[in-house]
């Protein structure tokens, strides 16, 4: 493997304004390695080559005739979510309905990345609509997992983690509402970020047109959060400085906040471990996973951190909390969005297509779109919304105000495709905390006897992201972090 594709992007990018390497050579070699593992893992979905070598090119002549005062990211290449608006590329969602959509115009993080100097390659998979932690729709297909292409990548940000995990990416966008950044991150060995809710605006994100947001109400505005992956977790903070803070079309982004500085003290600080959390509804956690946690938080109570264990049940009503979370902010059904112009479509009959292997939507969604217009659960969330405002307030006042959580990502590692459908649950290791607004970090911690990525999940207090991140690195440092595939 070219040694370039082992680096970070700030090491790449220090290496582009030291002149040890031109923007080209950097793009070059990442594009090489996508042809190389995209037949196998069908993660990138549209690719931007063309455009992308022109601003290398143009990248190239800049930094011949001046190196100083480089954007953080200059010549580093990445790739972008295809639910992100992307300027002359698709954004379909993996919806047959938008499969022919082409934006003229960006997401504010896709721009941000780009006037931090970064070049986009192109854009990676989704399931349909986003829903699901598999990534598989019927514009694109399926993607697979580069430790195991018979395993799943996860999702929703799938084709993000695959190409990271592989190598032939450095960085890239995703977004999370169920775990859709952290799940692939950790499945697919690299790293992924959940900021704090509100951080970072959600516009360009589907299904939302460029102004669609400023008519939301707080309450319906959803719990999605943009955030930063990469291959190598000590990019996730300067990723994360250069994504957030308002941007005038997202009315409920938080002004840019001053992002603490990263830190690696750990003597005294308040860690808590949940080594085998419990949760209604869904598997418990592998061993080697709880592991994982224990050694973790014996690690830290070597350095002097107050360790202690979280009541693993916790979080044990979590699921339908986050359920009624999302239901209450619902500013449309997803069978609404699945159906597209086809309002009258069945979905019985539409299952049955599944069945028969000739469907043109997915079973999960073709589900919960028949949960919604049979009206299963309700529509009173009251007391699951105190509940989870509870939870919230008890985590927050056991974190104080520079603890941490660690916990696993998810209770198995990455599973064979379709192996979730008979375990729909267990992205909640991962969702509850997009419901509770706490920023959440996955980096990985070594690979198991099969070859698969195991990995971490951190968590600390509203707007405490620099201490997430700062020991995303410090595990990153210490167990070896992205390990490439063989």
């Amino acid at each position: 493997m070219n040694e370039l594709l082992k680096l970070s992007a700030t090491e790449i990018a220090a290496k582009v304004a030291r002149r040890e390497v031109t923007p080209s050579e950097v793009l070059e070699a990442h594009i090489a390695r996508i042809e190389a593992v995209n037949p196998s893992l069908n993660a990138m979905v549209e690719k931007d080559f063309e455009r992308a070598r022109k601003l290398a090119k143009e990248q190239d002549e800049r930094v011949a005739q001046d190196n100083t005062n480089l954007p953080v990211f200059f010549g580093v290449p990445f790739t972008v979510k295809e639910m992100f608006a992307y300027k002359g590329m698709k954004r379909t969602g993996g919806s047959i309905h938008k499969k022919e959509l082409i934006l003229d115009w960006d997401a504010t993080v896709v721009e941000r990345m780009k006037n931090a100097g970064a070049i986009p390659m192109g854009t990676t998979n989704v399931p349909e609509l986003g829903f699901w932690f598999e990534t598989f729709n019927p514009v694109y297909g399926r993607t697979n997992n580069p430790y195991d292409v018979t395993r799943t990548c996860g999702g929703s940000s799938g084709g993000e983690g695959a190409l990271l995990g592989a190598g032939a990416s450095p960085m890239g966008l995703g977004s999370d509402i169920g775990g859709s950044i952290r799940m692939p991150a950790f499945f697919c060995g690299v790293s992924g970020h959940k900021p704090s809710r509100k951080l970072v605006p959600l516009t360009g994100h589907f299904p939302f047109e460029r102004e669609e947001l400023l008519g939301l109400s707080e309450e319906k505005y959803p719990y999605t959060s943009m955030g930063p992956m990469s291959r190598k977790a000590s990019d996730l903070y300067p990723m994360l400085k250069v994504m957030m803070g308002a941007d005038g079309l997202d009315p409920h982004t938080m002004e840019k906040p001053a992002l603490e500085e990263r830190t690696q003290e750990w003597a005294g600080r308040k860690i808590l471990i949940c080594p085998e959390p419990i949760f209604h509804r869904t598997r418990s956690t592998d061993y080697e996973l709880a592991q994982v946690v224990r050694n973790c938080g014996k690690l830290f109570s070597e350095l002097g951190a107050d360790v202690q264990e979280l009541d693993p049940r916790f979080f044990v009503h979590a699921t339908s909390l986050w359920f009624s979370a999302l239901k209450s902010s619902k500013s449309r059904h997803l069978y609404e969005t699945l159906m597209g112009p086809e309002k009258d479509l069945s979905i019985g009959k539409e299952l049955l297509k599944v069945a028969l292997g000739r469907g043109d939507y997915t079973f999960p969604n073709l589900l919960v779109s028949l949960g919604e217009k049979l009206n299963i659960g309700g529509e009173d969330f009251a007391e699951d919304m105190q509940a989870l405002a509870k939870m919230k307030a008890d985590l927050d006042e056991m974190l104080g105000e520079e603890g941490l959580l660690l916990l696993p990502p998810h209770p198995r590692v990455a599973p064979k495709h379709r192996a979730p459908l008979w375990s729909p649950f267990d992205f909640i290791y991962t969702a509850i905390f997009v419901t509770t607004g706490h920023p959440a970090t996955v980096t990985p911690t070594g690979l198991n006897p099969e070859g698969l990525p195991l990995g971490i999940q951190i968590v600390a207090g509203h707007m405490k992201d620099h201490l997430t991140l700062s020991c995303a690195e410090f595990i990153e440092s210490t167990f070896g972090g992205w390990q490439p595939p063989k």
